[in-house]
């Protein structure tokens, strides 16, 4: 599948399973943002396009400034010090061009590999994790 991705162009984000392999999980971030959550006792992973959706689904009271994920500063309540966890969900930081399998059998041995596509910004944006 890696090789076929090469050819491709534009912008790409992707979470992918199939009925042959319902328990497996493909994700593909390449240059559009995904957001990513993992509960690993009840074998659950969350995404969306943005992390407001997430805290939402998962503890609607708790805004994404009282926690701080991916910050070091502040330790609220639920939240295990330094380890951008709340209430057991952790969150996954994934860079740009990475392929994860993630399996329900067990979610802590996520496979991690690079892929490669021809990224292609439309007019008027910026890339993913450039700030004008």
């Amino acid at each position: 599948m890696k090789k076929a991705l090469a050819l491709c162009r534009g912008q790409m984000r992707a979470v992918l399973t199939s009925r042959l392999d319902p328990g497996t999980i493909t994700v593909f971030k390449g240059n559009k943002p995904l957001c990513l959550r993992i509960h690993r006792q009840h074998r659950v992973v969350l995404y969306t396009s943005e992390a407001a959706f997430i805290y939402f689904a998962v503890d609607n009271e708790t805004k994404p400034q009282d926690i701080g994920f991916g910050r070091a500063e502040g330790t609220p309540e639920g939240r295990a010090p330094g380890t951008g966890r709340v209430n057991g969900w952790r969150e996954l930081e994934v860079p740009p061009m990475t392929m994860l399998t993630i399996r329900h059998a067990d979610v802590r041995a996520i496979e991690n590999s690079e892929f490669r596509f021809i990224p292609q910004e439309r007019k008027g944006t910026l890339p993913e994790g450039v700030n004008a």
